[in-house]
């Protein structure tokens, strides 16, 4: 590479030093607006995803085949605990969990709402989610009594049904055998997630509890909920433990939750679009300036022109001057959006003040912007582009010119 271009090429650039900072400046604010931007929707997106999978999905889960159709108590999973041994042979478990469900409805004095019952195994179950970090203080306890029929509920669900702790609420559901049953709870804690959707659906209680009112045969289970040691290798793992359990329908995150897998998605495609809008309208902002600075310099083009340098030479200095414009610009804007990003991904950025609108679509409160290493090479390429592309036209324009004309102008 001839240097000697490139420094004439920076020389030029700052022959009119305040039109060229307002250039360079508009694609730093742009830049910088468009990856903060695309950093936070990242950031909020993968965090609804992690806190969904830790909270309610887990990485892969095993169901008998008609039970996600019909929902049906009756449809078990037998011999549920040799079906956890077959699980756990796979390298890449982290650990397994074992839950009864079914759909009743909690009744209290004041009212009664549908919710799904969730029976759980306490010790095994902190093993693969964070409901019992989701247990506020002075909120109760995550089922440290010994004594049966105890529920954890939801604030939300606390609230429309007017209860508290130690309050009792009245569970009706049907068994195994398809009659109507029931029987009080006390509550024993209070949870609140980021969702709240899941939290106005979902109540939880012991296994052994839930079992013995919807008379369950011996070692069954409604739902088997995998946690991986890398949820990037769920696919191979639904595959691999597919392969065990050939008579069971098992599925991985993606399957259960498609509106988490098409947000998910979303995340890969952000940035792209955001920065290709920005990019656009900078590249215009770019070309008329550069068109300005052509009609600037028409006698001085048409004098290098007369003297010899031909025409491809031309193009380089114009189209170095066009990128390097683009170039300082874009390494400020990405050093800004750097530092913060790296700052409020740490302290995160908080929106309580608008909370419930995004804790319904299961958003957290707190927004930690994210943007990994790929998303700026990313856009210092798009850049690059950017100003290749923009130096096209006022190089035409410049190459149009007849010397001899552009003299006497």
């Amino acid at each position: 590479m001839n240097f000697t271009n490139l420094k004439l090429a920076w020389r030029n650039i700052w022959r009119n030093k305040l039109r060229s900072s307002i250039v360079i400046l508009a694609v730093t604010v742009g830049l910088f607006g468009g990856l903060a931007a695309s950093g936070i929707m990242k950031g909020m997106v993968l965090d609804m995803v992690s806190n969904s999978l830790e909270t309610q999905v887990s990485n892969v889960q095993v169901h008998n085949k008609d039970f996600m159709a019909n929902n049906e108590v009756a449809y078990i999973i037998e011999d549920s605990p040799d079906v956890v041994a077959k699980i756990r042979q796979d390298k890449s478990v982290k650990a397994v969990c074992e839950r009864t469900k079914s759909f009743g409805m909690a009744t209290t004095a004041s009212k009664g709402v549908g919710v799904m019952i969730n029976g759980i195994e306490p010790e095994k179950e902190r093993m693969v989610t964070e409901i019992h970090n989701k247990i506020g203080e002075g909120k109760g306890s995550y089922f440290t009594s010994d004594r049966k029929n105890r529920i954890l509920i939801s604030e939300k669900l606390a609230k429309k049904l007017n209860v508290k702790l130690k309050s009792k609420i009245v569970i009706t559901f049907q068994d195994f055998e398809g009659n109507l049953t029931g029987s009080s709870f006390k509550v024993e804690g209070i949870f609140k997630t980021q969702n709240s959707m899941f939290d106005e659906l979902n109540v939880f209680v012991k296994k052994k509890d839930i079992d013995r009112l919807l008379n369950l045969p011996e070692n069954s289970s409604h739902e088997i909920a995998v946690l991986l040691n890398d949820y990037k290798e769920t696919p191979q793992a639904v595959e691999k433990i597919g392969k065990m359990l050939p008579s069971y329908l098992v599925e991985g995150w993606y399957d259960i939750d498609p509106y988490l897998k098409l947000t998910s998605s979303m995340t890969d495609y952000m940035l792209f679009i955001f920065m290709s809008i920005i990019m656009l309208a900078l590249g215009f902002a770019i070309v008329n300036t550069m068109l300005m600075v052509i009609l600037e310099r028409t006698k001085e083009l048409g004098m290098i022109m007369a003297i010899g340098m031909n025409r491809f030479k031309v193009f380089k200095m114009i189209m170095y001057e066009t990128t390097m414009l683009a170039i300082v610009g874009g390494v400020l804007g990405i050093l800004v959006s750097v530092l913060f990003t790296s700052h409020f991904g740490r302290v995160g950025i908080d929106i309580s003040s608008v909370a419930k609108g995004f804790e319904s679509l299961g958003y957290s409160s707190v927004m930690h912007p994210v943007l990994e290493f790929i998303d700026y090479v990313e856009v210092i390429i798009m850049v690059m582009l950017t100003g290749i592309i923009a130096s096209i036209f006022p190089t035409i324009r410049a190459l149009k010119m007849k010397p001899v004309e552009a003299i006497r102008d």
